[in-house]
């Protein structure tokens, strides 16, 4: 069956009467045919039984219609509303039979579409490589990393107004707690992600190892060789570590992480033995030193004076003295390769501080890494090894794209 053919002859021009509405999503809709998507889908799903809407079609004009805004099933008729500009398009009841039927096929069915997408992204990169040479770098600060595949993982809370399946009581009211891997070369996108219950654990390590390998595994060949995997605090665990550590060590291939790590009472005793001198100031998104003007500072602006200037955030390492510090080595649990860093700022009005925290007025922030202490160049300096873990926010900008093309309605049964 061809499920392609509603492009061929597809004009587009400035000039002709009357409005077309959603007509930016044929583009879409052409994307996931000419990468492949439709046609894995098609072979993923593939029946004995004849059909009159092909399968892989359908499911690629859902993805399209909750990339158009859908909220639920029920909007796919948009689509099927503009037959003049999408040939024939399944109706609402073929839609909740088509993921029906991959529902009934389990596991067997997810790895085939699971397949069917990776297939269509190794396609995809590898026209961007053919046309810019490499993926677009990791931008830490004012530098860009290159060569690098970077994947962010990060947690969310979507809501639900009905009882839907896994959908349970949490910390911000009750619905989902999903699991998400994304790609910051590519602008964040989703390489693999977890439905799980409210009640999951931010640091359910079980969970984590299997995204990092599900993401991981989504990446195309050619692009795994050098990783680097980031994660904030609430996802950090000793086990995540250790399994990101043991990639790490596999043959030919690199892999650095940069996880959260907790402000415990060892590393409290470690701060206040860090000497003034030992704090590097920060730098900032362009690549700037991270200070601000004093409240008493004299009037010229561009002045150079040490007094005029306050410096708002700092990073220090405290590996050495949590492995060879007074009390011994604190980190023997832990992969030999593990360096610890901390960076401490001045908080924004109305923060709240920790007892410990309060008593500098400091806001502290710890983090893991394995990048190697020996390191040349400016990726090898404290500040742009804070700068690489900073970034990890930008996780957040895609979790917010994916809750607005259907992350925060999923599951679709209610």
């Amino acid at each position: 069956m061809q499920v392609t053919g509603w492009s061929r002859g597809l004009e587009v021009s400035g000039g002709g009467q009357g409005v077309v509405s959603h007509a930016g999503l044929a583009l879409l809709r052409h994307l996931a045919d000419k990468t492949g998507l439709t046609g894995g889908l098609s072979r993923a799903l593939a029946t004995s039984r004849f059909l009159v809407h092909d399968r892989g079609r359908v499911t690629a004009d859902l993805a399209c219609a909750i990339a158009d805004g859908a909220r639920v099933i029920s909007d796919f008729r948009v689509m099927s509303d503009q037959r003049e500009l999408f040939g024939l398009v399944a109706s609402v009841p073929t839609a909740w039979r088509t993921l029906a039927e991959i529902a009934r096929g389990g596991a067997r069915a997810d790895r085939r579409v699971t397949q069917a997408v990776n297939t269509a992204r190794r396609h995809a990169w590898a026209q961007v490589r053919a046309r810019h040479g490499a993926l677009p770098g990791v931008r830490l600060a004012d530098r860009i990393l290159e060569g690098v595949t970077c994947i962010r993982l990060d947690a969310t809370v979507t809501p639900a107004h009905s009882d839907k399946e896994l959908a349970e009581a949490n910390f911000k009211g009750y619905g989902h707690h999903p699991l998400i891997g994304v790609c910051d070369n590519t602008g964040g996108e989703p390489l693999a992600w977890m439905l799980r219950c409210g009640s999951a654990g931010s640091n359910t390590a079980a969970d984590h190892v299997a995204i990092t390998d599900a993401a991981i595994a989504a990446v195309p060949p050619g692009f795994r060789r050098k990783l680097m995997v980031t994660c904030d605090g609430a996802g950090a665990s000793h086990a995540l570590i250790k399994h990101l550590d043991k990639l790490a060590a596999r043959r030919g291939y690199e892999l650095t992480y940069s996880v959260g790590w907790a402000l415990g009472e060892r590393e409290k005793t470690a701060l206040r033995l860090v000497p003034e001198q030992a704090w590097q100031i920060a730098i900032d998104g362009r690549g700037e030193i991270r200070e601000r003007r004093a409240d008493d500072a004299c009037g010229n602006a561009a002045c150079a004076h040490r007094a005029c200037w306050i410096e708002e955030a700092h990073v220090t390492e405290l590996t050495g003295l949590l492995r060879e510090g007074p009390a011994g080595d604190q980190l023997r649990a832990w992969p030999a390769a593990m360096r610890v860093f901390a960076r401490r700022e001045r908080p924004h009005p109305g923060a709240q501080l920790t007892l410990f925290e309060a008593e500098d007025g400091w806001r502290y922030s710890l983090w893991a890494t394995n990048r190697p202490a020996d390191t040349r160049g400016w990726l090898g300096q404290a500040a742009y090894i804070d700068a690489a873990h900073r970034v990890q926010a930008r996780v957040e900008d895609a979790i917010r794209t994916g809750k607005d093309a259907g992350l925060g309605h999923f599951p679709y049964v209610d």
